[in-house]
């Protein structure tokens, strides 16, 4: 593999960036709102006005494009107690993503996640991630110590689009951000990078719709470069320059 850029961080998004995730969750998500807080919100709505949002970001979006006022403990109790049940069987990586995180962490790379998730979601999730050892890679291990949690335990927390998490994790390795890399799916995700200074890309392959659509509205959000396939990330890092 030819060196990489000196980069001191980089952080990944996880729902929808490094597992597929979202297939499984948003169903249920969107049944949430609709049969507990009468919210007339369809799957296709989420995707195109809610996608990337959670914690009080995502109440505080309900209640301005609904009206309706929904409890944002008792939403995040009916989403942890179907986490279980929705990852059961497991959740699929992202294609190729278990290779380039290999490559990565051989090369000596500093990774991290930066997540809306709970940090008991996140540990969850990366348990449950299917193929990681047969990859040769152990991810709970991987990332321990390594999981910063946008939304907190209680959800209380600046979630996503804010910057702070991405501000707390550049701080956390005393690195500095406009020489860190992010990479995210949605624009709510990108837009948080980006305003913490970081160098963003956006990953497309997982998304709901069409790919060049999906590009763009990351590109709008102010992602520096998209891809489309975990592929592709290694080479596109090389061509930064930071």
């Amino acid at each position: 593999m030819t060196s990489l850029p000196a980069i001191p961080l980089i952080a990944f998004d996880l729902d929808g960036t490094l597992a597929n995730t979202e297939a499984l969750s948003l169903p249920s998500a969107v049944a949430a709102m609709r049969d507990h807080f009468g919210v007339p919100v369809t799957l296709e709505y989420w995707y195109q006005h809610l996608h990337g949002r959670t914690g009080q970001s995502l109440i505080d979006a309900i209640r301005e494009q609904f009206g309706i006022e929904v409890d944002l403990k008792e939403f995040l109790r009916l989403r942890a107690e179907m986490v279980p049940i929705m990852f059961e069987n497991g959740v699929d990586p992202a294609p190729g993503m278990l290779q380039a995180l290999r490559n990565l962490v051989a090369a000596g790379q500093q990774v991290c996640i930066c997540s809306n998730s709970t940090p008991q979601r996140i540990a969850f999730t990366l348990e449950k991630i299917t193929g990681q050892h047969s990859a040769g890679l152990n991810l709970p291990h991987l990332f321990e110590g390594h999981q910063f949690s946008a939304s907190g335990a209680d959800g209380s927390g600046k979630a996503k689009p804010a910057p702070d998490v991405y501000l707390h994790a550049a701080q956390y390795y005393k690195a500095d951000p406009t020489r860190c890399v992010a990479v995210e799916d949605t624009p709510v995700g990108v837009t948080a990078a980006v305003a913490a200074g970081y160098t963003c890309l956006g990953y497309t392959g997982l998304g709901h719709g069409d790919p060049d659509d999906i590009a763009q509205s990351l590109t709008q959000a102010g992602a520096h470069h998209t891809f489309p396939h975990w592929d592709d990330f290694l080479p596109l890092l090389q061509t930064l320059k930071i």
